[in-house]
């Protein structure tokens, strides 16, 4: 089982597939569809999961 949250490593989001198991704090399951949205300063990483919960990551884009 993965462990995901805000502080996971980009590297590490992108690399979970449909299939895997993933938990945050308070919820876990089985990836059924990964939707990923980017915006000016974040990327969203949405884990829908086939026991109909979502699991939502908010990773602030480093500035240089």
């Amino acid at each position: 089982m993965i462990t995901v949250s805000d502080n996971s490593p980009t590297s590490n989001l992108l690399e979970i597939k449909v299939g895997d198991e993933i938990q945050s704090d308070s919820r876990s399951g089985i990836v059924q569809e990964i939707e990923i949205q980017e915006r000016d300063d974040y990327m969203m990483f949405l884990f829908a999961l086939e026991n109909k919960q979502q699991i939502i990551v908010r990773k602030i884009r480093q500035v240089c």
